[in-house]
């Protein structure tokens, strides 16, 4: 045996991707000279870039009881327990090879902080690795990374201005930069520095993806429609694997089938929880009822998860749910919090815990049916629910569409959201509750109508509105208005006011469909109680087509507006249906856009079915299924309880009608 040779052809194996046989090399070579460290490490090594990171790891522990200042083997035992999720075994390493300003050492270091959730300690350290090494792409990469999903806009762009300045061919920066620019309202120069991006490098998903963002936003629809086109073919062909050209957030706002949604989906769980993380112990189950039923969200604050679904933990009967609160989201100081904190058994903030440890202390809390009622929304950590710490997962309420996620047993939705034909969308199972799937809160008798003229809205005209907000508005769906007012000149379109180069689209569109610009009528946005009171003074909402209107549509019909919306193909073009069924309209949700101008000419022409439409939608609220958080409750109840019990019989889930 020729331990160089027979090392430098492992090597050479390895180096050529062939790293089964550079491994089996090397075992034996390590059962032969044992103490031989060059080869232990290289088989460590190895055992690490082939995803085995527990076998590697008694190899290095091995040179390190031989030799414990060995930097190569520190760090390579610190990669691999960052890859094991045991992030607080690997940072005093860290900390210890970071002392000498080695960058890999510093980048390895913010990770296990950021992996920690100790965002602020992540930050110095990418800080301090840009100063120290400014020509090192990683620390202003990841820097600027941990500073755009904060919520310190100001600091963002800072760092990434500064980061495109060392690192101009790094398209990945310019793509952050654009994200930046595009959250701040900057369109112009968003879509310079995307367009910048892919320049670089053609192939860059993500920026496609928010290039085709800031299109929308801006009602730029022919490059909307070419890099559309683009991004979909990307998908369909495979393209796209390994990247997000868009996130399925994002993917709401435009004309995807449920099977692509569903696909998009796909990508962003393998983009966001790489791998197959190591599930939590989990203690057994306890005997039910009630059940434990842990409410997992960022939006415990102003937001339209609590507009909705604020009401339900008050609601929940105690005898068969017991509910349980896990914050990973920001404090705002709404108020809504403290609601919850005052309607949950418990209200547990895991904002500051890494993934596992929030996930053991769902575990340990023993926690039956876990609720993720956010998925993939801004502050949302999907890496916990992936650790499975409950038996049941479900996801609910904030994410239209499904999650592709694997360990998400089930999804919460009703029979008009998402019909039979329409169950291949997911990959969970399916819980239909019936009514509706949306909670919302329990209804109240709206105020006085209030004065046009002080909305600046014509008092004898005829006033359709739109609150959908500007990124649903799409070409299809703004045609479709604008023959409505061409077939109903004594109408106004009320709409919340877009940004400046979309305004100017719409109007210039508006003026060439012959329709005068002036019949738009842009509304400022509001705190949602000023809006709410003002909704009255519009005397029909006409819907978007591709993603429709979902708490707003709830807002318009809380407060005596009536809704027409066409029903579509998929499920975010569906919960106006949803809705408008609980209250007892169905027939306000048409199948075409054809028969939606057809129906909302209709009422428009006759002022008397209009008036007859909101007494009847009047009439309805007091008793209405979709404003009952108690009725509600006991659906959900219900749902959760036939769920539990087909994981208590030993079975696997399976489509659940109530």
């Amino acid at each position: 045996m020729n331990i160089d040779q027979d090392m430098a052809k492992a090597i050479k194996l390895a180096q050529a991707g062939k790293l089964k046989p550079a491994i089996a090399i090397l075992d034996g070579l390590v059962k032969a000279a044992p103490s031989a460290i060059p080869v232990r490490y290289n088989l460590a090594l190895f055992l690490l870039m082939a995803g085995r990171h527990a076998e590697a790891l008694p190899h290095l522990d091995r040179i390190l009881a031989a030799q414990p200042g060995h930097a190569p083997s520190l760090f390579s035992k610190a990669k691999g327990l960052l890859a094991l999720d045991r992030a607080p075994e690997a940072l005093p390493i860290l900390e210890r090879l970071a002392v000498g300003n080695d960058p890999e050492s510093l980048l390895a270091l913010g990770n296990a902080l950021r992996q920690l959730q100790r965002m602020d300690e992540a930050a110095q350290a990418f800080r301090r690795l840009t100063k120290v090494a400014p020509a090192f792409p990683g620390g202003h990469m990841n820097l600027c990374i941990l500073l755009v999903s904060s919520n310190n806009n100001e600091a963002a762009l800072n760092a990434l201005d500064e980061a495109v300045r060392l690192h101009p061919k790094l398209s990945e920066l310019h793509a952050m930069r654009g994200q930046m620019l595009l959250r701040l309202g900057h369109h112009g120069e968003a879509i310079a520095a995307l367009k910048a991006a892919l320049e670089i490098n053609p192939a860059l998903a993500p920026a496609k993806g928010r290039l085709l963002r800031a299109y929308r936003e801006t009602a730029d629809w022919d490059s909307e429609d070419r890099l559309f086109t683009e991004i979909r073919a990307a998908i369909a062909t495979g393209e796209a694997k390994g990247q997000l050209p868009l996130t399925i957030q994002d993917a709401l706002f435009y004309p995807f089938t449920g099977e692509e949604m569903r696909r998009i989906a796909g990508l962003e769980v393998a983009f966001r929880v790489p791998g197959q993380p190591r599930p939590v112990l989990r203690p057994q189950p306890k005997a039910t009822p009630p059940l434990v039923v842990g409410y997992l969200s960022p939006d415990y604050r102003e937001h339209a998860t609590m507009h909705l679904a604020g009401d339900i933990f008050a609601a929940h009967d105690r005898s068969r749910v017991r509910p349980l609160a896990y914050s990973v989201g920001p404090d705002d100081g709404s108020g809504w919090r403290e609601r919850v904190e005052r309607h949950c058994e418990a209200f547990v903030d895991l904002s500051s815990s890494s993934d596992r440890a929030a996930a053991e202390r769902i575990a340990a809390d023993g926690v039956q049916i876990l609720v993720d009622m956010s998925v993939f929304t801004r502050h949302a950590r999907p890496g916990i629910a992936a650790l499975r710490p409950a038996p049941v997962q479900t996801v609910w309420l904030g994410l239209a569409a499904s999650s592709a996620c694997p360990w998400m047993d089930y999804a919460i939705v009703d029979s008009v959201l998402v019909p039979p034909a329409h169950g291949g969308h997911f990959t969970e199972k399916l819980i239909r509750l019936p009514d509706t799937y949306q909670a919302n809160l329990a209804w109240t008798p709206p105020g006085e109508r209030p004065s046009r003229e002080a909305l600046g809205l014509p008092e004898d005209r005829l006033v359709l509105c739109s609150f959908n907000g500007h990124r649903k508005l799409d070409r299809a769906s703004f045609a479709l208005w604008l023959e409505i007012l061409a077939d109903l000149p004594q109408a106004v379109l009320w709409q919340l006011s877009p940004p400046d180069m979309a305004k100017r689209r719409l109007e210039d569109a508006a003026a060439k469909a012959g329709i005068d610009p002036a019949r738009l009528i842009w509304a400022p946005s509001l705190p949602r109680a000023e809006h709410l009171a003002r909704l009255p003074a519009a005397d029909l909402f006409v819907d978007a087509l591709v993603c429709g209107a979902h708490t707003t549509a709830a807002d318009s019909l809380r407060m005596g507006v009536p809704l027409v919306t066409v029903a579509g193909e998929r499920l975010g073009s569906r919960v106006a249906a949803s809705i408008l069924n609980a209250v007892g309209l169905p027939e306000l949700a048409v199948q075409s856009a054809a028969a939606m101008r057809d129906l909302v000419v209709a009422l428009g022409r006759n002022p008397s079915r209009l008036a007859d439409l909101r007494t009847r939608l009047t009439e309805l609220l007091p008793a209405s299924a979709a404003f009952d958080p108690a009725r509600f409750a006991r659906h959900l109840e219900a749902g959760y309880e036939a769920a539990w019990a087909r994981h208590a019989a030993g079975k696997k889930p399976e489509d659940i009608t109530l």
